[in-house]
């Protein structure tokens, strides 16, 4: 794991906002091609999205994978099989 994912600096611009990154799709409900994939959070835990961003439908939704650096901070034992009780 790398330092930078451990330092969370104060944002230098009065919003945040992430990259979203145009995917070659076409939406299965209003057939718009302006899809694309970016991180979110939610009651699941961090997500990698792709949606429509016309009628948000979710095309896709995953865990992230390191390339994806989302969440900044990454349990190190995220990967790790659960133990046996017992």
């Amino acid at each position: 794991m790398s330092v930078d994912r451990l330092l969370f600096p104060r944002p230098e611009t009065p919003r945040v906002s992430v990259e979203r990154t145009p995917v070659d799709a076409t939406c299965p409900s209003c057939g718009s091609t302006d899809v694309k994939r970016y991180p979110v959070a939610n009651y699941l835990g961090p997500r990698m999205v792709v949606k429509c961003q016309d009628c948000f439908t979710h095309l896709s939704v995953t865990r992230p994978e390191p390339e994806d650096h989302w969440p900044a901070r990454r349990s190190p034992t995220r990967d790790w099989a659960p133990s046996r009780l017992g």
